[in-house]
């Protein structure tokens, strides 16, 4: 029970370990490759069928955009009125003294759901 290793055996124990590690270390890099390409391939035919849903959905909010660019024309005047009613409000001047020139969208830059997210988590906090 009580045997000593001396300098030479812990060198020796050392490197041993080392390889083991290495070893170990190469065949799990091994395997992450092998997993790699069996998924890429599962991804690719993923990525194929979302590219074809993406491509129904586009069409589907193109037309959706069309009608409510429709929908939007009809009730142009009215928003017109509204932003012209809470600008003059938050000047605190009359309706007529507010002229509006323009009218520009401003674009989304984030999602819808990342949007609504982040208002509830701040009401929440309110």
């Amino acid at each position: 029970m009580g045997e000593y290793i001396n300098f030479g055996d812990s060198i020796v124990i050392t490197i041993f370990s080392m390889v083991v590690v290495f070893v170990g270390l190469i065949l799990l890099a091994m395997l992450i490759s092998v997993l790699k390409t069996i998924g890429g391939k599962a991804d690719k035919d993923g990525v194929a069928k979302e590219a074809v849903a993406s491509d129904k959905v586009e069409k589907t909010v193109a037309k959706e955009n069309i009608s409510e660019v429709e929908k939007d024309t009809v009730d142009d005047e009215e928003l017109v009125a509204v932003i012209a009613a809470a600008v003059a409000a938050s000047l605190g001047v009359s309706i007529p003294e507010v002229n509006i020139k323009s009218i520009k969208r401003v674009p989304q830059r984030n999602l819808a759901w990342s949007t609504a997210s982040r208002q509830e988590q701040i009401y929440g906090k309110l």
